[in-house]
């Protein structure tokens, strides 16, 4: 039973397909057909009576007005920026402020490390950005992310933070993986200092065995409660590997709940770099996840 009708790639050459989502043997698959390489048929929700719930709330919103990159002869997705085809706003904008990290964890979706090359936006072009942002119509987005790589290991990143308050962000959040946290004591006083909201934590489990940086992070944290900064977990699920922790990583966050706002589950994203066996293996979907946390 066809559902819905959208717009996909081939994973092969990456030209833009029609694509369908269809309720099939009670899961949502995405279905899509290249001339060159084939079919390809991929679980889209391993649910489909779950999808359908959360589907009754889908909403289509209001487009920016002044969207700075008019639609071309290309199109979604193959064009950068935001075009006439968003029908929706930005409510939280993330800014990849550099692609370096202290770490080089193997399912990075950004690269970090592994590239070869360092991204890394001068302090004025971030500031630019902060403004485009600003000025979108009709409302501009309330809340920026600095992501990666790794932001700590910029020297300007409480600049950075200070700078996006000035401009009118009511939240300014930073990804982070805790290491620069947990070494350096003065770090989260200085970020709160700048108007930090939130810290969005890289947390992959409770054990040694599925979170190498667990110490780490209790450290991070503890850091954080000193200076009364909210922390959200934000834990890279992967099938087979961490996804029997999700439960006991919600009980460390109520444990901790004096700091710890939130768990933001993120099921790992397959962008290309994946096997055919990595897929079978690893995918996770967002039901599979709550099925496994009740």
């Amino acid at each position: 039973m066809i559902l819905r009708i959208t717009k996909s790639i081939c994973p092969v050459c990456l030209t833009v397909l029609d694509a369908n989502i269809i309720d099939e043997e009670e899961m949502i698959w995405i279905v899509r057909e290249c001339p060159e390489h084939g079919l390809f048929k991929s679980i889209y929700w391993s649910d489909s009576a779950m999808y359908r719930r959360f589907d009754a709330y889908n909403t289509i919103g209001q487009g920016v007005y002044n969207s700075r990159k008019p639609l071309d002869a290309k199109g979604c997705p193959q064009d950068c920026g935001i075009c006439g085809s968003h029908a929706s706003g930005t409510l939280l904008a993330n800014i990849d402020v550099t692609n370096r990290c202290n770490l080089n964890c193997d399912f990075c979706f950004a690269n970090a490390r592994a590239c070869g090359f360092v991204y890394e936006p001068t302090f004025q072009q971030i500031e630019e950005m902060f403004r485009l942002l600003r000025s979108q119509k009709p409302v501009p987005p309330p809340a920026v992310q600095l992501s990666g790589g790794e932001p700590t290991m910029r020297d300007d990143l409480v600049d950075l933070v200070k700078r996006a308050k000035e401009l009118g962000f009511k939240l300014v959040q930073v990804a982070t993986n805790g290491i620069k946290l947990a070494q350096d004591s003065t770090l989260a006083k200085k970020l709160k200092d700048a108007g930090v909201s939130t810290i969005y934590l890289h947390f992959d489990g409770i054990s040694k065995e599925t979170n190498t940086l667990f110490e780490m992070n209790k450290r991070a944290i503890e850091s954080c409660r000193q200076e009364g900064v909210g922390m959200v977990l934000v834990p890279t699920i992967i099938g087979g590997k961490n996804d029997h922790e999700a439960g006991g990583i919600i009980q460390f966050a109520a444990d901790n709940i004096d700091v710890v706002r939130g768990v933001n589950f993120q099921p790992i994203a397959f962008t290309g770099a994946a096997t055919n066996d990595d897929l079978k293996r690893e995918r996770i979907t967002i039901p599979d996840l709550l099925h496994g946390i009740e």
